[in-house]
């Protein structure tokens, strides 16, 4: 069993966030390459651990995956804090600070940690480094935008009229090859005339 002390947009056990991907393995041992955000992200079975990197390839959070004794603890100021029921968990933080979808899960954008016991997928915990879940919601309200305004957007349309419409509400635009890229997400695909052929979303993930 790993025993991690968590110390809040800072560190996990060994694990600091911002620390590179080399440093992050010599941490934890030989991890499993698992295809998730461009394969950005490293699985380590033995201790049913999640570690996510940013596009640099920089530690940005750590999730621990179900509740099974004997895999992890995870520490905070003396308390153990998972694995823990969410009755347990809330006697040790305030429930109020924390924003929930209606499905078990809930997070707290302060501390960047985030926790779920959902009967569907599962119980997990999570914690990031600092203005990680910050960003995420930006990311998030982004990608809500554009795929509104992507409906408007129809084949055979110039590159500037998709640009026109898309603009407005991005200023992350990416261009590669006959395509253009924005936040991230939305990539429209252009012909050699650059008129619009079609579009793809999340791609990141690509």
């Amino acid at each position: 069993m790993k025993v991690f002390e968590w110390i809040p947009n800072k560190s996990i056990g060994d694990l600091i966030f911002n620390m590179t991907r080399d440093e992050a393995r010599k941490v934890m041992g030989k991890a499993v390459y698992i295809p998730w955000f461009k394969g950005r992200s490293d699985f380590y079975d033995e201790y049913s651990i999640r570690l996510d990197y940013d596009e640099n390839g920089l530690l940005e959070a750590v999730e621990f995956l179900g509740m099974e004794k004997g895999f992890f603890e995870v520490w905070y100021k003396g308390k153990l804090i998972y694995p823990k029921y969410e009755k347990h968990f809330f006697r040790i933080f305030d429930k109020k600070l924390f924003k929930s979808d209606d499905t078990s899960s809930y997070q707290y954008n302060g501390l960047n940690v985030s926790v779920t016991w959902n009967k569907d997928y599962g119980p997990s915990f999570g914690v990031a480094r600092e203005h990680y879940w910050d960003d995420s919601d930006k990311r998030i309200e982004e990608c809500f935008r554009l795929d509104k305004l992507s409906f408007k957007l129809k084949p055979d349309m110039t590159r500037e009229e998709t640009r026109e419409i898309l603009k407005e509400k991005s200023d992350k635009l990416m261009v590669r090859g006959r395509g253009d890229i924005y936040s991230r997400y939305l990539l429209v695909i252009f012909d050699e005339n650059d008129r619009m052929v079609s579009t793809k979303y999340d791609y990141d993930r690509m």
